[in-house]
């Protein structure tokens, strides 16, 4: 399989991994309204659930096509966090497909994976919101565990 036959669901093929500038965040920068921190969940695009999905990450190295297989920890409609025995970087394109379906989508790391104890977790981010691709229904965004 070579690097250009790495398609997503669209056709369309994926790019091998970037180097981006770092752009440092000012201290403060992610202040809210309140004049707290910004948690995760205030810069969150989308609703996560804690779903253990079997995937796959096809990505270009060095100019060779290569595939892992591995797990999410956590799916959104706009991408996840898998667990990963390899360290990709940031800004790393890649294709991720849902074994259970074979779909595929284009996406990015869109952050610096975090080292824990069962692997790297990487944070994935879809070219585009792709609310069906994990066949789940995900709570409204308004949605909080004390409502119930």
């Amino acid at each position: 399989m070579t690097t250009n036959s790495l398609k997503d669901s669209a056709g369309k093929p994926y790019a091998t991994p970037t180097k981006a500038p770092l752009n440092p965040v000012r201290p403060g920068a992610l202040k809210g309204a309140s004049g707290t921190q910004a948690g995760e969940q205030e810069r969150r695009r989308g609703q996560r659930v804690m779903l253990r999905v079997k995937v796959k990450i096809h990505v270009a190295l060095q100019g060779k096509a290569t595939t892992f297989e591995t797990a999410t920890v956590s799916v959104s409609p706009v991408g996840a966090l898998v667990a990963m025995q390899r360290n990709l970087g940031a800004d790393t394109r890649l294709v991720l497909e849902h074994t259970g379906t074979s779909e595929r989508v284009a996406c990015k790391i869109s952050r610096p994976p975090r080292e824990m104890p069962d692997g790297f977790h990487t944070a994935l981010e879809f070219d585009s919101p792709s609310v069906d691709f994990w066949k789940i229904a995900f709570p409204p965004a308004d949605w909080r565990a004390e409502d119930l």
